[in-house]
Parts: structure tokens; sequence; C-alpha cells
């Protein structure tokens, strides 16, 4: 099973929130910008006014307005009509005219709808200490509407306004009438704190998990990092105690390679640790320590290793996650070349496409065995591509026709 070295990475961080459907994204169908001549016209008007609201305000009355105004909405309407069919009879047994009656009955319907629709949408607005002065105002405005309806509708029955019987308004029957709306109209304000009463609360809900889930987010993130550099950190044992046993060898029977050799490793740990210690670094910086690496491996494994390396001058700044590279070089290496009898040829290159550029490295080594490519250290090479170029980047690992593996970083740019 091929499986990268030394230089692994990252769980993933915590998902972040979905997102929010908008109503005017014009890649979706929209009931009303799409439905008929009627709806189409109300669309039209009703955009200016959505495009002043707040974005998660306007996403709660376009879906009210389509909720409203399609064939969904037909039995709100039913409903609605029933209601204010039943108010008008109400109030004209109470001793209204039938045109007072329902006069009184819609203004009722109408004032409930909006002052709903507002508690619901602005429960902060309407539970604020000046609101209850303004509910207040509102209850003596509808003790005076229902006033001047029962007087409009005494005039309307006699054919004129006549002082006196106005006056016997206040007899049993019409009092009732009166005290009939004025408690409707306290209970309506009873129920509009409680609808911005009930609003308010699952608001606070929503914020409390939403801070929850960004909390954890962060402690996720945090974690990352900090095993990020953990690892980092951390190079290839093997690697590190082959080289230096080789080294100790050629010293002990003073061969001349040893003062290459160590020049080289003194080299390639200088520019690793600097490499692995940052967050980014750029393309040319990962090839330079990955020079160094197979200038080891060849002094090492002398002909049974060649080396080329084809790197566009144009990717050279290229920002890439510190050790990528290393990674696939090491895994190539490790797994395809050193288990070869007559070693093989590693190539190292980087080249731009269509729609952004490709990392590769080649072997002609032995090849996937197994479940290639479905290793720890190739997993979190995976994970660590998605956490730094935020899902735009590709791996793959397949086998080569001539023999041996080819694997490939393929990175698109927005």
């Amino acid at each position: 099973m091929r499986a990268a070295g030394g230089f692994t990475d990252v769980v993933p961080t915590v998902a972040g929130l979905l997102p929010r459907v908008r109503f005017m994204d014009t890649a979706l169908h929209h009931p009303l910008r799409d439905g008929n001549r009627l709806q189409r016209a109300y669309y039209r008007w009703a955009v200016p006014y959505y495009e002043r609201l707040a974005p998660e305000l306007r996403g709660h009355v376009e879906a009210l307005d389509i909720a409203l105004y399609t064939r969904q909405g037909l039995g709100t309407w039913l409903g609605a009509l029933g209601a204010w069919a039943g108010a008008t009879v109400g109030l004209m047994a109470a001793g209204l005219s039938l045109a007072a009656a329902a006069a009184v009955a819609a203004l009722y319907a109408v004032s409930a709808s909006f002052s709903m629709l507002q508690a619901w949408l602005l429960p902060e607005a309407f539970l604020a200490k000046r609101m209850a002065l303004k509910g207040l105002a509102w209850l003596a405005f509808g003790l005076l509407a229902g006033m001047a309806g029962v007087g409009v509708g005494q005039a309307l029955r006699n054919g004129a306004f006549e002082w006196e019987a106005y006056r016997r308004l206040f007899d049993a029957t019409k009092l009732g009438v009166v005290l009939g709306l004025a408690l409707i109209c306290a209970s309506q304000i009873l129920a509009m704190w409680a609808v911005a009463k009930a609003r308010r609360s699952e608001l606070e809900r929503e914020r409390a998990q939403a801070q929850l889930v960004a909390e954890r987010d962060a402690a996720a993130h945090a974690a990352t990092e900090a095993r990020l550099r953990l690892l980092q950190g951390q190079i290839q044992p093997h690697f590190i105690f082959n080289t230096l046993a080789t080294l100790q060898h050629w010293v002990d029977k003073g061969d001349a390679r040893a003062a290459g050799l160590l020049r080289e490793l003194t080299a390639f740990l200088r520019s690793s640790t600097e490499l692995l210690g940052q967050a980014s670094v750029s393309l040319g910086e990962e090839v330079q320590a990955v020079r160094h690496y197979l200038s080891i491996l060849q002094a090492r494994l002398g002909e049974r290793l060649v080396v080329a390396i084809d790197i566009e001058p144009a990717l050279v700044p290229q920002p890439l996650p510190p050790g990528l590279l290393l990674t696939l070089v090491e895994n190539a290496v490790a797994h395809g070349i050193e288990p070869k009898i007559g070693g093989g040829r590693v190539r190292v290159s980087a080249a731009l496409t269509p729609v952004g550029w490709r990392l590769g490295v080649e072997d002609d080594g032995v090849g996937l065995a197994g479940e290639g490519g479905a290793g720890v250290g190739l997993a979190n090479l995976r994970q660590r591509l998605q956490h730094h170029f935020a899902g735009n980047a590709r791996f793959s690992l397949q086998p080569r026709a001539e023999g041996g593996t080819r694997a490939c970083i393929d990175v698109e740019v927005p």
C-alpha cells in the first residue's frame, strides 16, 4: 500500500454554515417573478421595497409574499374572508349597519395582519419601551375609531347624524359594542406582544446556535493549525537515520563523497526546517528543498536514481502548503524507486493548464500495489489541499502505462 511518510497533515476543519438561498437569484425559479400577469406586476412593484430591506428580513418577506400570492395562499385568503364575514355579522348583530360593520371588520383585519407581521419581523423594535406608549396610543385610537364607527353607522341608518341619538350609545347595547371593540384592540396588542416575544426567543436561539457553531469551528481550526505545526516540524526519521548511517560509513572509510553528502544534508535540514515552520511557501522554495532531498538520495543510491526537474518559471512564486511536493517525491522514491532492482527515474514538473496549474511527480518504479493511494499519508495530503485551496485543488494517483506511478495535483484558479 502506497502511503506518504513523514510529511502528513491534519483533519479538515468543521464545515461552515450552509449558505442562505436568496429568492432574487436569477438562476432559481421565483413563483411571482415567473408567474402570471398579476403576479409579475406585483413582483415588479415589490422589488424596490425588497431591496431596501435587510437580507435576513428580505428572505422572510419574499417567502410570505410567495405564500400569499400563489396557489398555496388560497386557503389563507379563504380563512381571512371567513373571519371577516363572521366579524361583520357579529357587529351587525350588535347594532351596526352592514356598511359600518363590514368597514370596521375590514379595518381590524388589515391592522391585525400588518401588526402581526411587524411584530414578527421587528420584534426588538416592537418590544422596546417606547412601543408601550405606542400601544396605548393605538388602543385609544381603536376606542375612538370604534365610537366613530358606531356614530357613522347610526347616521347611515337614520339618514342623518343626531347628537341625542349618538349619546344614547352608552346604553347597555351600545356600551357593549364599545367595550367589545376595546377588548378586541387590547387582545390584539397582547397577541402582538406574544408574537414579538416568541420571535425574539427564536432569534436568540438561532444566534446562540450560530455562535456555538462558530466557536466550534474556530476551536477545530486552532487544533488543526496546532497539529499542522507539530507535523510540519517532523522530518521522516528513516530518511535521516539512513543518511547519517551512510555518512558515518563513508567517514569511517575516508570516502571523498562524505563531504558532499554532509553539505547536502545540512542544506536540506536548514531549508526544510525553515520551510515547514511557515503556513505557506512558494513553489520555488519547495523545489529547492526537494533538490537537496534528491541530491542526498542520489549520493546514497548512485546511478540507481535519475532525477529530472521541470518547473515553469511563471509558477515559481505560486504559494502552496509547505512540504506538499516533498511528500510526493518522498512517496515516489520510497515506494517506487527503492524497492525496484536497478532503481529508476523520478520526474518533478509544474506547468500551467487552461484552468490553473498542475504539479506532478512521476516515477518508473514498481508501481501501485494493493489499494494504492489509500494510505494515511496521502489522505492527509488530500485534506491539506482542501484546507489550503478551499476545494479548488484535486489530487490523483494513477499507474503509468509504461510502468510506475504518476501523482498529480491540479489547482483551479478562480
